[in-house]
C-alpha cells in the first residue's frame, strides 16, 4: 500500500457514489493500475482470479486465491477478503456476491474479455458496461498527496541523468548507457534521436553527435516521465536553432495551461511555435499524456482532445522536432495545472548545454 488506507478509502466511496450516475449497479476490477488506485492492491493479472467486487449497497469485497491472501492483507485497504481454495470455481464465488439476479455491471475496462464472460454465465441477468468513463474521472484530478509522491518519484530522476551524462564517452553505446541508467529508459545517439519511439541499440556514440535520452520509472507507484536531448561535443547552428524551438514550444505549451483551458489548445499553443519555424512537418506526435499511476493516462494533449483541465491534472509537455536521417530533439518535463496556471513539477532546463567531448 502506497498511501495511507483512508486515502484509498475515500477513492472507494468516490466510486461508489458515482456509479449511480453511468448507470450502474456494481463494479468489478481486476489486478491492473485502477485497482491499485481503488485499494492499494499491486498484483500482476494471472489465469488465477483476484478481483474487487463493488457495490452500492455493500461493502467492497476482494476476492483472490487462499494462498495470497496474506500478501493480499498487506496491501489492501479493503477489510473484506473472501479467498477461494484450488478446487473451487472462483468465477462462481464472486458471482455469489451479487445483489440479485440482475443489474449492470461496470467493468475495469482492461479487464479480461473472457474474465467477464465466464462471470457473467453465472450471472446472465448482469450487463456489463465500460467502467473506462468512471476511472477517468476520478483519477485524471490529482490529490496532493499523489502530485508530492511525483515530485518524489521526480527527485529520484534528476541524479539519474546527471550519472548519465557524465558517463557519456566515445565509444559507449545506447544500451550500456541505458542499462546503467536505471528504471525504464530509452537512450538514442545521432540519428537514432530522430525516431521519436526508438530503442536502446548497439550504437556507439562518436563525437559531435545528438544525445537524447527519455526516462519513466514508479518508484512510489506513480510515474515521472522526463526526456532530455543535448549534443556531445560542438553543436550545429542547426541544432541549436531547432533546440531552442522546442524549447520555446514546450514553454508555450505551458503558459496556455490553465484551469478551463481544453487540452486540445495546450497542444495547439507548441504547435504553432513550431510551425513558424518552418519545422510543423518534423513534429509528428502530440504535445504530452496524462502521467500518474500510469505513465500514459487520460487526459491527452492532442487536437482531437477536448477535456477542459483542472487543477491537479498531471500531465506531460514534449514537444519535439524529428530531421530523419539526422538528429531528433524533445525535452520533456511533467507539469500539473493549478489554480493560478501551470507549473512544472520536474525542473525546467533554460538553455542547451552540450557535454565535451
Amino acid at each position: 500500500m502506497m498511501l495511507a488506507p483512508d486515502v484509498y478509502r475515500r477513492r472507494l466511496e468516490a466510486v461508489r457514489q458515482r456509479l449511480g450516475g453511468m448507470p450502474a449497479d456494481g463494479l468489478f476490477a481486476t489486478p491492473s493500475s485502477n485497482l491499485f488506485y481503488l485499494t492499494g492492491i499491486d498484483f500482476w493479472r494471472s489465469e488465477r482470479l483476484t478481483a474487487l467486487v463493488l457495490f452500492a449497497d455493500r461493502d467492497p469485497v476482494v476476492i483472490c486465491p487462499a494462498f495470497e491472501e496474506s500478501r493480499l492483507r498487506g496491501m489492501s485497504a479493503v477489510s473484506k477478503v473472501v479467498p477461494w481454495a484450488e478446487s473451487e470455481d472462483p468465477f462462481a464465488k464472486a458471482a455469489s456476491l451479487f445483489p440479485g439476479a440482475s443489474g449492470t455491471l461496470a467493468i475495469e475496462p482492461s479487464t479480461a474479455f473472457d474474465d467477464v464472460e465466464r462471470l457473467l454465465a453465472v450471472r446472465p441477468g448482469w450487463k456489463p458496461v465500460s467502467g473506462g468513463p468512471l476511472f477517468a474521472s476520478v483519477r485524471m484530478v490529482k490529490t496532493p498527496e499523489e502530485i508530492e509522491a511525483m515530485r518524489r518519484a521526480i527527485a529520484v530522476a534528476l541524479p539519474r541523468f546527471r550519472r548519465a551524462f557524465e558517463t557519456l564517452a566515445p565509444g559507449a553505446t545506447e544500451a550500456e548507457i541505458s542499462n546503467r541508467f536505471g528504471g525504464e529508459n530509452v537512450v538514442q545517439f545521432g540519428p537514432s534521436s530522430a525516431l521519436p519511439h526508438g530503442a536502446s541499440t548497439a550504437r556507439s556514440l562518436t563525437r559531435n553527435q545528438a544525445v537524447l535520452i527519455d526516462a519513466w520509472d514508479k518508484p512510489e507507484g506513480y510515474y515521472y516521465d522526463i526526456t532530455r536531448s543535448t549534443w556531445f561535443g560542438e553543436p550545429s547552428e542547426e541544432y541549436r536553432r531547432v533546440w531552442n524551438v522546442v524549447l520555446e514550444a514546450q514553454g508555450a505549451a505551458i503558459d496556455r495551461a490553465a484551469p478551463g483551458v481544453p487540452c486540445s489548445e495546450v497542444d495547439a499553443a507548441a504547435r504553432r511555435v513550431i510551425e513558424k519555424a518552418g519545422y510543423g512537418e518534423y513534429f509528428t506526435h502530440r504535445l504530452g499524456h496524462g502521467l500518474g499511476i500510469d505513465v500514459h493516462e487520460p487526459p491527452y494533449m492532442v487536437g482531437h482532445e477536448k477535456t477542459l483541465l483542472e487543477p491537479g491534472m498531471t500531465f506531460t509537455s514534449e514537444p519535439g522536432i524529428y530531421l530523419p536521417g539526422r538528429f531528433g530533439v524533445r525535452i520533456e518535463d511533467d507539469i500539473v495545472c493549478t489554480e493560478r496556471g501551470a507549473e512544472s513539477l520536474s525542473p525546467r532546463v533554460e538553455r542547451l548545454e552540450p557535454i565535451a567531448a
